[in-house]
């Protein structure tokens, strides 16, 4: 029982990416850690949901829609009729029957302080037929997919950026593993040359141009070490890691993979994110030209209303209530707009134009680009192995120079010379696989094939 919690204990830490302190964290972990966790790729599924949202906003304008309403009503109010109107049906009306009836309206009036009135009612409206409605569906599809190429496209661009800074912040340790030996062999040589300066066998200035060397070597390697953990803490937030998490990246992993991989990528530019987007852009500015045409259209309804209403005078009730159904059907028929339409129609078909203008450049402007990063990686990778061969030629160098110092056949001047001949060329190694890996990405990107990272 407690193996199996302790290997559930393992595999649930595994998974953090964090690992533990020094575990070794590759660019396939780290970009499929990134696409989980990133909060700009967050930021672009909740985009997604907000368009699936609007796309089911407009599927429920053409379903029934219900309303209910109510309204309750009390005027206050003294009306006074004059004596003068008593006196006038006095001498108008001989008959005292008809006389009496009027009088006794007429006191009704003069009596009514308020008048109460309350209705209500619902109504259910079914859209039969809309042109406007059956392209905006279409158009809230499209935007959708729009949202989704652009989602894939924002993947895309995290995984340029933490790949690039994965491999940035590779070569900068390669560089401080250069150093760091290169200080271990300059120890070892200021320990024997300070062992004959006592017995008189060399100059204190050779001694202290050396440690003057460490000093120098140890400053450079103080500057790199910072630039190391700087590059590591902004892939952190790339990623969005906890900053308190351990990112480690696998030097050895990273020279040994690419030494031995070639890679090849084809170009179909219907697979790259930014162009897809542009062409589904396009088709949405195509149904918005149909949405202009479709305000030309008349719209038909049918609803149904049910209201009843009643009301009373002064103090009297309001028991009496009176019902209305009705049916019938809504009719809508654009005659003129004073060219409103058709002026929106133009502008929609001159955005659509324009659009096609930017597909052609972007068109171009991506194939000059991946032909461009194909160029760069050959001629980086070509110049891979002469740099290596240079690089394991100045380490030869250094270390039959190291030991003719030590058996007194190579000066100091010489021993230093060597060492800094081998730095540079330790250097110029890592700095060609850093551009060789960059290169990479670069075509990569141009051609669409960028999570193929996250496959390896």
């Amino acid at each position: 029982m407690r193996k199996r919690v302790l290997t559930i204990f393992f595999m649930l830490n595994l998974s953090l990416l964090g690992y533990h302190v020094n575990a070794q964290t590759s660019l396939t972990d780290l970009v499929n850690y990134t696409l989980k966790h990133s909060r700009d790729i967050k930021k672009s599924e909740l985009q997604c949901k907000e368009a699936d949202y609007k796309r089911k906003e407009t599927i429920g304008n053409g379903l029934p829609q219900i309303n209910a309403s109510a309204s309750y009503s009390k005027m206050m109010y003294d009306i006074e009729i004059p004596q003068s109107l008593y006196d006038m049906v006095s001498n108008s009306i001989t008959d005292p029957d008809n006389q009496q009836m009027v009088n006794g309206i007429l006191k009704g009036i003069d009596d009514i302080d308020r008048i109460k009135m309350f209705s209500a009612g619902i109504q259910v409206t079914q859209l039969l037929y809309s042109q406007s409605y059956l392209v905006g569906l279409k158009t809230s599809k499209k935007a959708q997919e729009l949202y989704s190429i652009l989602k894939d496209k924002n993947e895309e661009d995290v995984i340029d950026e933490v790949a690039t800074g994965y491999y940035q912040a590779g070569s900068l340790i390669l560089q401080l593993q250069t150093v760091d030996k290169s200080i271990k062999n300059l120890k070892e040589i200021y320990r024997i040359a300070e062992l004959n300066y006592q017995n008189d066998l060399i100059k204190e200035s050779q001694v202290n141009r050396l440690k003057v060397t460490i000093s120098n070597l140890e400053v450079t390697r103080q500057t790199i070490d910072n630039g190391v953990t700087i590059q590591l803490n902004y892939l952190k937030a790339l990623a969005g890691m906890p900053s308190d998490s351990s990112l480690v990246i696998d030097t050895t992993m990273l020279v040994n993979d690419f030494i031995n991989k070639n890679t090849s990528s084809t170009f179909a530019i219907e697979n790259v994110p930014a162009y897809r987007a542009l062409l589904k852009q396009d088709e949405i500015y195509g149904q918005q030209i149909k949405l202009a045409k479709a305000t030309y259209l008349p719209t038909l309804a049918a609803f149904g209303k049910y209201s009843f209403s009643s009301g009373g005078v002064g103090s009297g009730d309001m028991s009496k209530i009176n019902s209305y159904p009705t049916i019938g059907l809504s009719f809508s028929m654009p005659i003129f707009s004073s060219g409103v339409n058709y002026y929106k129609l133009k502008q929609s078909q001159v955005k659509q134009l324009q659009l096609h203008e930017d597909i052609a450049k972007t068109k171009d402007l991506l194939t000059i680009s991946y032909n461009n990063a194909f160029l760069e990686y050959q001629t980086a990778n070509s110049l891979l192995s002469a740099q290596k061969e240079n690089k394991e030629l100045a380490q030869k160098v250094y270390n039959q120079t190291s030991l003719q110092y030590q058996e007194g056949m190579a000066s100091m001047a010489d021993l230093l010379n060597v060492n800094s001949d081998y730095l540079q060329a330790d250097n110029s190694y890592n700095q060609q696989i850093l551009k060789c890996k960059t290169a990479e990405i670069k075509m990569l990107k141009a051609s669409g094939n960028l999570k193929s990272l996250v496959k390896q």
